[in-house]
């Protein structure tokens, strides 16, 4: 999926603006992130900030920034909130109004992770973890929770369709 953020520092409304847009019609898959328009993206989601908490937030890390513009209703994957708060924290360095548009292609990414052969080899060296027998309890037909012996779901009696018709 392709998607792209607007973010705008304005000093007249002491905000940030960040714009969340995607591309949700099919495209073809050759086409060119350049050769992409506005109108080709569909707003998902407008956040505002207090540029106050925003550079306090920079003063205390990029982690606290990201803690900051993460909400139930914009949470970015990690790569792209590096992305992100790269950009907020370079547009804070300088005065003024401040506007940056990051374009970003999933496909781009994920096939940066799988040409990075040291990331793929230390995921497959810690993989490499011995078995222990006692992982066999984890798999016992009852589970405990809370101090509460309850049943597997597997021990649980099939759902009834003509005790409980659909709708």
């Amino acid at each position: 999926m392709k998607q792209k953020f607007q973010i705008r520092k304005s000093v007249k409304k002491r905000e940030l603006l960040i714009q969340e847009y995607a591309i949700i019609e099919a495209t073809p898959r050759r086409k060119e992130l350049q050769s992409l328009h506005d109108e080709n993206f569909a707003l998902l989601s407008e956040q505002t900030y207090n540029t106050q908490a925003v550079k306090k937030s920079i003063a205390e890390g990029k982690e606290s920034l990201i803690a900051l513009l993460r909400n139930r209703h914009f949470f970015p994957v990690g790569v792209y909130m590096d992305r992100i708060a790269d950009s907020v924290m370079a547009m804070f360095t300088l005065k003024g109004e401040q506007s940056k548009e990051l374009i970003i292609d999933d496909r781009d990414i994920l096939l940066g992770i799988q040409n990075e052969p040291d990331l793929v080899e230390k995921i497959t060296d810690e993989s490499e973890i011995e078995s222990d027998d006692d992982t066999d309890d984890l798999f016992e037909n009852d589970l405990e929770v809370d101090g509460k012996v309850t049943p597997n779901s597997a021990d649980h009696e099939p759902f009834d369709e003509e005790k409980y018709p659909s709708a």
